[in-house]
């Protein structure tokens, strides 16, 4: 005995759904990392505390371009709004995000050019790793590396 037309059709559309959802969910999950990631570094450049302690994790760890590792604590201290100096724009690029099981992985250069003392500039370029994790319906960053690139020959 053949199943109905319309039972066969709504079969075919759960099978359909159910394949396609975690694919969704991981490009959904991924946006939201990027999001995320857009929140924290608006944030920093604003020295606004209050939406810079929203996007992190209670054990944020952080690696800066000199190698030290510091702690959430220290990270929204050096951003209170008292501690802003004024800095050069930075440009993101190269942006790479993707879900790994329970985190969600963010790669992207920062660059900016700093004018010197003397009225010369400096191109600097950064690579910056952000970690996030889920915490209840969206991210919170758990780790971000900054590695120094070298300028281009």
């Amino acid at each position: 005995m053949e199943p109905a037309p319309m039972t066969a059709r709504l079969a075919a559309v759960l099978i359909c759904a159910a394949v396609a959802s975690p694919a969704t969910a991981r490009v959904a999950d991924t946006a939201a990392v990027e999001r995320v990631v857009d929140r924290f570094n608006a944030a920093r450049a604003a020295f606004d505390p209050a939406a810079l302690a929203d996007t992190l994790a209670p054990d944020y760890e952080e690696i800066s371009p000199v190698g030290d590792v510091d702690d959430r604590a220290k990270v929204l201290g050096f951003y209170r709004a008292d501690q802003r100096k004024a800095g050069p724009a930075i440009q993101s690029s190269d942006r790479r995000s993707a879900i790994h099981g329970p985190f969600g992985i963010a790669t992207e250069r920062l660059s900016f050019t700093m004018t010197r003392p003397d009225g010369t500039t400096l191109a600097r370029s950064l690579r910056v790793r952000y970690v996030a994790v889920r915490s209840g319906a969206g991210w919170k960053l758990v780790s971000a590396q900054y590695t120094p690139m070298p300028p281009a020959k």
